[in-house]
């Protein structure tokens, strides 16, 4: 939900938040305890199913406060929602609204989950999700044929996009000098982030760079070699962080770096989030339905995925000018808006 923070919760409503922040912290627990391989793959997953129990908790608080102080809303979005128990967080949150599911896991539910997803079943019918490409769209519709679902891709303006205030502030916060270059790393580095060419790249630095990174998790030993660097300044902000926290990461940036694996059938929510908020970007080419979308767009520089020398030449020239205004949304979308727009009974 645009602009929500635990701060802004519903204070009526406070068991969903409360309730998502004990299944986080059991997760968190789990995945310490059950990292090892010497667990069988259940117990190795079951951190994971807790993490998405979590999230629909969070999700539903979200919907809650929207509900409470929007009540009058055209439309309540989700821009990254879980890829799980949609109908669960529609219920609990009490309130229909858009989805938008940037990718969806293999087998992303064990027993426990997918039984839950069933008892909520009748919940996705207060739900419209929008899948960022043909290939996410089809996962979603072969594990949840019964939610209303449509592929679009993420062009949102919330408007919440970064103000010129917030741009002085951000590179005031990481003092960093006006003219020098700066690129940020958002997000956990998963699997299908290609974080081995990110590294290849920064070690053939010609000029001086500033790279500001955020997420979790995140590889502590290649952090300390980033940082013996000669000709690149990091700044590392350990995550989670709060959504204030994220813009101001975003704002001291002239682009956001998005680097994944060739064959990543999926939007990456961070390129939402550069088109949403007016950040360049420098994206790998590694999804040919992303790449057919940002190719000649001036605010985007596609380069090889997979490819360091490539990468290091576009961080030297990063793109300057700022996204305009994302499209507006196509009717059809629009009329999912209007179909959405009642309560749940």
């Amino acid at each position: 939900m645009p602009g929500w923070s635990p701060h802004r919760q519903d204070a009526g409503q406070p068991s969903c938040w409360h309730a998502g922040r004990a299944a986080a912290g059991l997760s968190a627990a789990g995945q310490r305890i059950f990292r090892s391989r010497r667990w069988p793959r259940l117990l190795q997953r079951l951190p994971d199913q807790v993490t998405l129990v979590a999230r629909c908790l969070t999700e539903a608080s979200a919907l809650r406060t929207a509900r409470r102080l929007q009540p009058a809303a055209d439309a309540v979005v989700i821009l990254t929602a879980s890829e799980a128990l949609h109908g669960a967080a529609a219920l609990l949150g009490g309130q229909p609204h858009l989805r938008f599911v940037h990718e969806q896991v293999v087998a992303t539910e064990d027993t426990a989950v997918r039984w839950l997803g069933r008892l909520a079943r009748h919940g996705e019918q207060q739900v419209m999700a929008l899948a960022p490409t043909r290939a996410v769209g089809g996962q979603l519709a072969a594990s949840f044929p019964h939610l209303p679902a449509l592929v679009a891709a993420f062009a949102v303006d919330d408007g919440w996009r970064l103000t010129d205030a917030e741009r002085d502030g951000g590179g005031a916060a990481f003092d960093i000098p006006a003219p020098e270059a700066v690129v940020c790393l958002v997000g956990g580095w998963w699997s299908y982030k290609d974080i081995e060419t990110i590294d290849a790249a920064l070690t053939r630095l010609k000029e001086p760079l500033h790279l500001v990174v955020t997420g979790h998790p995140l590889n502590e030993q290649v952090l300390q070699r980033w940082q013996a660097l000669p000709g690149l300044r990091l700044h590392t902000v350990p995550g989670p962080v709060t959504d204030s926290v994220l813009r101001l990461v975003y704002a001291a940036a002239d682009a956001a770096l998005v680097a994944r694996r060739p064959g990543v059938a999926k939007e990456s929510g961070l390129v939402m989030d550069a088109a949403r908020l007016g950040v360049p970007l420098i994206v790998s080419d590694h999804d040919p339905a992303l790449t057919s979308r940002l190719r000649g767009r001036p605010w985007a520089l596609l380069f090889p995925a997979g490819d360091p020398v490539a990468l290091t030449d576009a961080l030297h020239d990063a793109p300057v000018s700022r996204p305009n205004s994302p499209a507006p949304s196509p009717p059809r979308c629009r009329a999912c808006v209007q179909s959405l727009n009642r309560p749940i009974s």
